[in-house]
């Protein structure tokens, strides 16, 4: 296996940090008692499957970057449509 280059750190990190802002909106969303119980725990499945998915295949910068994104908006959409 090659070295991995500057940019696929740098990608890898940046999608973490999605990762781990997501579970803290996530958890503070759920503590704040602003979604349903079960909202919260699908995102945390879809959060855990997708990091470790991430995690498996950090070198992929592309799909990486998309599915860390795509999970924030997912819970910024989820989120906002069923706040009580």
């Amino acid at each position: 296996m090659s070295e991995p280059t500057p940019r696929q750190v740098l990608y890898a990190l940046v999608a973490a940090g999605f990762m781990v802002v997501v579970t803290i909106l996530t958890v503070g969303a759920a503590s704040a008692g602003l979604v349903p119980s079960w909202w919260s725990v699908c995102l945390a499945a879809a959060i855990v499957v997708s990091s470790v998915w991430m995690a498996l295949n950090w070198r992929r910068t592309g799909p990486v970057l998309v599915i860390a994104i795509g999970v924030f908006v997912v819970w910024l959409v989820g989120t906002v449509a069923l706040t009580t």
